[in-house]
């Protein structure tokens, strides 16, 4: 996804990817995305001290923050995943609450939320000001948790997974507006004011976007900044479009992932074959015992019926192990000697490609 999300951007279009991501801001695979991709996660771009999971993971308790409350999950952190407020994770008693002709319970907004998390992402990034910087940049106006309002008769969450819902906006270079009104706009006028409406209105729409929104790429040298002041704004605007290699450690992480999977493909693999071979054995020996039954048509036809189900059953498990497993395992090798490869030139800058896996792996294969 990673690939397809950087040439889509290299080829100067605006690239969003969004869905349920399965995965939590900061993890490898959220750090595969916004690092070897040029797009940003537009809820960190907005609120880049939100949470990194819930309060009992490991990352997140090192940042030592007290439990979150159902409120601040849905406005600050994002969290769109097994909330109190999403009556699919609620505990059967309180679920058989729920129903037509039933008052729905309220939750609290000052109720501790434990476990909320954020799985759900929408990635963006825009390749089209790289030729011409002053025609214009995007800008993340808005984003925010949806879908949280219930059934109107069932009294129950619309899905297990709330929404997340972003508003951006195209902010074309204003005619005439010179760089020194550009530099005029302080990086608190660039910064998403927590979803809350400024108290004084703008002049006009280029200023409604600066004051309003935050740029999806960092305000380059040409809008009249200084280095110091793009120095200040890093954390919460850089672009990843510069950064196209993981740290060491990250690679290493991806490597052991793959291990992992490879061994696991293999033992499924062994499995069904299994399966499949026992079940022709089995089938053959029904054919063979239909000669012994005699009289008995019933036994003929229980034998018969057996092993027609179990060899069909078994045929499939075959045909994934044979076909699918088969394909899966080379795409997994292949993956990993792209990786290899990755860190080896991450690591020396023009290292030589890796021809081959290491020995062990290719006698594990």
């Amino acid at each position: 996804m990673a690939k397809l999300l950087r040439g889509a951007v290299e080829r100067g279009h605006l690239v969003i990817g969004l869905g349920d991501f399965n995965m939590l801001p900061g993890s490898l695979l959220h750090r595969i995305i916004s690092t070897l991709a040029p797009v940003r996660d537009v809820w960190r771009v907005m609120f880049p001290d939100s949470s990194l999971g819930p309060a009992d993971y490991e990352a997140e308790k090192a940042r030592g923050r007290p439990i979150p409350t159902a409120e601040y999950n849905l406005l600050e952190n994002g969290a769109t995943s097994d909330g109190v407020y999403n009556t699919w994770r609620w505990s059967s008693a309180r679920q058989k609450q729920l129903g037509r002709g039933k008052t729905p319970e309220i939750v609290s907004p000052d109720t501790a939320d434990p476990l909320g998390k954020r799985l759900d992402y929408i990635f963006a990034g825009s390749g089209g000001d790289r030729e011409a910087p002053d025609n214009g940049k995007w800008v993340v106006k808005r984003v925010a948790v949806g879908m949280l309002d219930r059934h109107p008769e069932l009294g129950c969450s619309l899905s297990d997974h709330f929404s997340v819902e972003a508003t951006l906006s195209f902010q074309a270079a204003k005619p005439g507006h010179s760089n020194s009104r550009r530099r005029s706009a302080s990086p608190k006028e660039i910064s998403y004011p927590t979803g809350k409406d400024n108290l004084h209105p703008p002049d006009d729409e280029y200023d409604t976007h600066l004051q309003n929104g935050t740029y999806l790429q960092s305000p380059g040298p040409s809008e009249g900044r200084s280095s110091h002041e793009l120095d200040d704004q890093r954390d919460a605007l850089s672009t990843t479009r510069d950064r196209d290699s993981l740290p060491r450690q990250a690679y290493d992480e991806i490597l052991a992932m793959i291990h992992k999977y490879t061994a696991r493909e293999q033992r499924q693999r062994r499995w069904r074959a299994a399966h499949f071979y026992s079940w022709l054995a089995i089938a053959v020996g029904c054919l063979v015992a239909v000669w012994f039954v005699g009289p008995r048509p019933w036994a003929s036809f229980v034998l018969m019926l057996a092993s027609t189900l179990g060899l069909a059953a078994g045929t499939v498990d075959g045909l994934i192990a044979l076909l699918f497993f088969g394909a899966e395992l080379r795409a997994l090798k292949e993956f990993e000697w792209e990786v290899m490869n990755a860190k080896a030139a991450a690591a020396g800058g023009g290292a030589p490609l890796v021809e081959d896996p290491p020995q062990e792996q290719v006698e594990d294969w």
